[in-house]
């Protein structure tokens, strides 16, 4: 079944051309509706600004975010009347005058079956968005590159696999872009000294080829030593070089003090892949 509501996250003005033309990429396979969505950050001033002072920049902050707000808003409406077969439509959050982004983008995500986000790293911001959105929302996220065109995204596709609830969320999540690869490819990065007994991850990759295969998806799977790096860097060095354009992966947290903390391999693919990656958690 084909993704009918995207959630498209667009508070990352750089990336929105290209945000833009993923969803719409994705949205041809099926046809679906789009939902463009921009976030008012927080206005409140730094502590050492009080009085009038204080004011005025608030309302200088708040005048900056509603006139990117603006020029977002025409390059979607300009941008997503180019697609065929899309309907679409457009979300300010403005609900609360001290927002934090990231929650206001996980309130809009729940109902949606996919949610595209741009990459962390260039504003602090909607740095932490992908990863909350990920862990929090209960919904697959695609979390697409800072740098970088992606019209081919899910030809040619990686499955980061480990038998655990994360990875086969994030499989059968996929399934929709998975039902439309021209290949598909199951991979498991065994850690250093990690060698099961029995090749249980061997199998676990095996079932969940067969379990593919009944919805019309050809995986095939691979096996590879993690060696002299880390898993992260073993997974992303392994796409480069065998020219996949998405990843889809668990992405790992655990909850302290009410947030939760990205585990490793997920903090270091985020911070450094160079093609889109699909999340469940």
């Amino acid at each position: 079944m084909p993704y009918r509501t995207m959630l498209l996250h667009l508070n990352d003005e750089k990336r929105v051309p290209h945000l833009i033309r993923t969803a719409a990429t994705l949205a041809r396979n099926g046809g679906a509706h789009i939902i463009g969505l921009y976030v008012m950050p927080s206005a409140t001033p730094p502590p050492d600004l009080v009085g009038p002072f204080a004011v005025t920049w608030m309302e200088d902050q708040l005048a900056s975010y509603r006139e990117q707000e603006r020029r977002i808003k025409l390059v979607f409406d300009a941008k997503i009347k180019q697609a065929d077969n899309i309907t679409h439509e457009w979300r300010t959050d403005d609900s609360s005058f001290d927002a934090n982004v990231a929650d206001a983008v996980i309130d809009h995500a729940r109902t949606a079956d996919l949610v595209i986000v741009s990459q962390g790293g260039q504003n602090p911001w909607i740095d932490d968005v992908p990863e909350r959105v990920a862990l929090e929302s209960g919904r697959p996220t695609l979390v697409v590159p800072q740098e970088g065109e992606f019209e081919q995204i899910g030809k040619d596709v990686t499955i980061a696999w480990k038998p655990t609830k994360e990875a086969a969320r994030a499989a059968f999540d996929a399934l929709p872009i998975l039902t439309n690869a021209q290949r598909v490819r199951i991979l498991t990065v065994t850690e250093n000294g990690d060698t099961p007994s029995d090749g249980s991850n061997r199998t676990s990759s095996d079932e969940l080829a067969s379990s593919l295969l009944r919805h019309g998806v050809h995986a095939e799977t691979e096996t590879v030593a993690q060696d002299d790096l880390s898993v992260a860097n073993r997974l992303l060095v392994h796409t480069r070089r065998t020219y996949q354009d998405l990843i889809v992966m668990g992405i790992y947290g655990h909850s302290r003090f009410r947030e939760f903390i990205l585990g490793g391999v997920s903090r270091d693919v985020l911070q450094h892949t160079k093609v889109p990656v699909l999340l469940a958690h």
